[in-house]
């Protein structure tokens, strides 16, 4: 991407980026200075999610082919896009607030926001014909949405799953499908002899999870139910049952960080609704995006790379739970964590996203089951 000459300058912070020349770097180190009287400097930033959450989170333009094509800048423009790109910052206090707490509304610019209030914009406000609703599933599936699209939730969530549940035994068991969306998972484990009920607040998800499943002649294994919220009180609703096993797949985050701040849920008080609902010897098992390295810069060389991590204990933008707060709800649940596993590509394609992700797992899975003592 820089040739020789040329420099890639980046606030890892907030996935901003720009590729300048000596003149701009120097500029940046002492903006004060009068001269030169120009400089050559291109923004470099693209948003993370132009291929939805699956893609490279990191902001980074790498169409880009260096400056040639670039003319000289004024010095007070260059300055202007160094200050608009936060690789030049005039007041330290608001830089700080800015990285801090959530967006008080879609427009609040003065707050960097967590991930899913920028995935919000960027869908509501570059996407607004498809909806939030459409691109989360255009990023995640096929067109007929019977399968993951490729990438990596097909290579790494969905392979590891297939794998995984081959092994299970799960004939004849009973399964809740928490937060089942169209339905990809629920399917898995009726083909494996399940008997699965799938649960979801999105009634599109539901009609969608049934029609996949009739077409498969999976119906009578599979049923399909809207969650009312809030979703530990909508699950009274299915007091009566007891599953084998508990299924989540890339929900319980939504339940630590919901995407819409009016909401207030209690993942403890979730996980112990769910723990309720298990027959004797039963389990619930996580799926998630890992709680340190999903949504982190894909920087480095695409066979040797590495990341920065701006954040963890405290999250701001990210919105995956720790492993401490993963461990501390399901003790409060009275579960116990007795597997873990982080997951790596299962494929032979190689490119910039599987090295990456074969270095800095991307999401892991949890067992939970109750304490014995």
């Amino acid at each position: 991407m820089a040739r020789p000459g040329e420099f890639l300058l980046s606030n890892v912070s907030v996935r901003t980026h720009a590729l300048g020349d000596l003149a701009f770097l120097e500029l940046l180190s002492s903006p004060g200075r009068i001269d030169p009287p120009a400089v050559r400097v291109r923004d470099a930033s693209t948003s993370p999610f132009a291929e939805g959450l699956l893609g490279d989170p990191t902001g980074l333009d790498r169409s880009i082919d260096g400056l040639d094509d670039v003319a000289p800048m004024a010095i007070a423009e260059a300055l202007s896009l160094a200050r608009r790109l936060m690789l030049l910052v005039d007041d330290l206090d608001a830089y700080h607030e800015y990285l801090q707490g959530p967006r008080l509304n879609l427009l609040d610019h003065a707050h960097r926001g967590t991930i899913h209030q920028c995935v919000g914009e960027h869908v509501l406000l570059r996407r607004r014909p498809s909806g939030v609703d459409a691109w989360w599933l255009a990023q995640k599936f096929t067109h007929d949405l019977r399968e993951p699209r490729a990438g990596l939730y097909r290579d790494v969530q969905w392979k590891f799953a297939v794998a995984y549940y081959a092994q299970a035994e799960l004939d004849g068991k009973r399964i809740l499908d928490f937060g089942c969306g169209p339905g990809l998972f629920a399917r898995l484990f009726a083909r494996h002899g399940a008997h699965v009920l799938g649960v979801d607040t999105n009634a599109d998800h539901l009609q969608t999870a049934r029609r996949l499943a009739l077409s498969e002649g999976l119906g009578d294994a599979c049923e399909f139910h809207t969650l009312e919220l809030p979703p530990a009180r909508g699950l009274t609703a299915f007091a009566a049952h007891r599953f084998d096993r508990i299924f989540l797949s890339d929900v319980l985050m939504f339940y630590f960080h919901p995407y819409d701040n009016s909401l207030e849920f209690d993942p403890v008080e979730l996980i112990r609704a769910l723990a309720a609902l298990l027959a004797p010897g039963g389990r619930i098992e996580v799926l998630e995006p890992n709680g340190l390295f999903w949504q982190q810069p894909w920087l480095g060389e695409a066979r040797r790379p590495y990341t920065v991590l701006t954040e963890y204990r405290r999250r701001r933008h990210g919105v995956t739970p720790t492993l401490e707060q993963l461990s501390r709800v399901a003790e409060l649940a009275g579960l116990a964590i007795t597997r873990v596993r982080e997951l790596v590509p299962n494929t032979a394609d190689r490119s910039r996203a599987f090295d990456f992700a074969s270095e800095f797992p991307l999401w892991w899975f949890f067992e939970l089951k109750p304490l014995t003592c």
